[in-house]
């Protein structure tokens, strides 16, 4: 793993080992509670050597909350049993305490137990009972299962020696967890995105229709906002995007939102743009940067300023061009260290009336491929400006190719990014 890592410290941790199943994978569940862990995060395969954006099948299939706690518990244990370094140090300890099973597996089995009383969802003896019923009905499957039974059976006050659960003895019993929770029903995932439009809807109205979409829609998962009268992309189990589609067929969906006209539609693929024309600033500029061309033998600082005189033919063209102001080299950001963009192009954007102003940031970055690598290395730099962003990829069109599917990964659920590829002339 050192070198695989390219790693030259080999005294701190350098890993974290954590096996997945393909329900976990493909539900985005993850022990720190992360949801878009697998789909979003760029991944370093280690037998390629090569990165890509998200797993192949993340963020698939939904599961029910109940069964998410499970999973993401059992998960966790299975990491920290692995997390033993080379010194033989770290890993599970011994359990002796007073309880049976450990109280958070308890917990965490309790909040599976079917209709369970009022005020007992994290009963941690309704949750051992559930897991010792288990372990009864399979003791006859393997050696280890009924070992473990008898030692929980003792532990509950059965006769015989009390002993510690081992390590091995914990990872088991939360692998039955697992199992009961995976045997729970799943979903399917979807992405879908909603327009609000009429005379009286503004940017204005945003918050109040995002707090209403939350409330109609809890698992909504809010992949971004566009403007076209109001567009808002959404991850959500299929089950959510099929009641609204239920509810636009009824009429009754704009009157909840209280919208003159309210639209749905179910994107498939890379089919990012739909049926619903996106319309905003970061649109129209990145429209506009997609028909510049660098010249082949220009370095960098060539490249941002050939590209800063093209936006600059834009702004002149634009409504914004009284307002608009380009920078190059800019501080953005709000931390106490704040980073550098290419370029921040700052510009007026109508909110309620064309009286109304407010400014608006788009941050520009042009990364020049020389391997894949800069690629993803420019993405998680770029993540870090909490502005609106365009990446400006210049590169061969072998290079753009295959890039393609992580591009187009990356902005299905990065609403505040564009990511424009530029072909260098050959």
């Amino acid at each position: 793993m050192i070198p695989r890592l390219h790693r030259t410290n080999c005294t701190d941790p350098g890993v974290s080992i954590l096996p997945i199943t393909t329900l976990e994978l493909e539900a985005n569940i993850h022990k720190s509670r992360t949801r878009r862990f697998f789909n979003r995060n760029i991944f370093l395969n280690l037998e390629t050597d090569l990165d890509s954006i998200g797993l192949p099948g993340a963020s698939t299939v939904s599961v029910t909350e109940d069964a998410r706690q499970a999973l993401e518990y059992a998960q966790g244990v299975r990491n920290q049993f692995l997390a033993v370094s080379g010194n033989g140090t770290g890993g599970l300890s011994e359990f002796d305490e007073a309880d049976p099973l450990p109280k958070a597996l308890a917990r965490a089995a309790a909040q599976l137990v079917p209709d369970s009383p009022a005020g007992s969802w994290y009963d941690t003896r309704f949750g051992l009972e559930h897991l010792f019923e288990d372990l009864s009905r399979r003791k006859g499957e393997s050696n280890q299962i009924e070992k473990l039974y008898r030692l929980v059976s003792v532990r509950r006050g059965g006769r015989g020696k009390r002993e510690p659960l081992s390590a091995f003895d914990q990872l088991l019993a939360t692998e039955i967890l697992y199992d009961r929770a995976a045997a729970e029903p799943t979903g399917l995932m979807a992405t879908w995105e909603i327009r609000f439009a009429g005379s009286d809807i503004s940017m204005l109205d945003h918050d109040r229709l995002l707090a209403e979409l939350r409330r109609l829609v809890p698992d909504a998962e809010i992949l971004g906002t566009f403007v076209g009268s109001i567009i808002v992309r959404v991850r959500s189990a299929m089950h959510s995007f099929l009641t609204l589609q239920r509810l636009q067929e009824l009429g009754v969906l704009a009157k909840f939102f209280g919208a003159e006209e309210v639209d749905i539609h179910l994107l498939r693929g890379s089919d990012l743009q739909g049926s619903f024309t996106h319309q905003g600033v970061l649109d129209r500029l990145a429209d506009w940067i997609a028909e510049w061309r660098p010249r082949e033998d220009a370095g960098a600082r060539d490249n941002e300023e050939a590209l800063t005189e093209w936006l600059r033919v834009w702004l002149g063209n634009a409504e914004e061009q009284p307002y608009s102001v380009i920078y190059r080299d800019a501080l953005v950001g709000t931390s106490m260290r704040p980073l550098r963009s290419d370029l921040l192009v700052r510009l007026p954007q109508p909110i309620g009336s064309k009286h109304s102003i407010e400014r608006q940031e788009v941050a520009i970055e042009v990364v020049r491929l020389r391997s894949r690598r800069d690629f993803f290395a420019q993405i998680e730099r770029a993540q870090r400006f909490a502005l609106p962003t365009i990446l400006v990829v210049i590169g061969s069109n072998l290079q753009l190719e295959s890039l393609k599917g992580d591009i187009e990964t990356f902005t299905a659920q990065n609403g505040a990014f564009r990511i424009v590829p530029i072909p260098l002339d050959q």
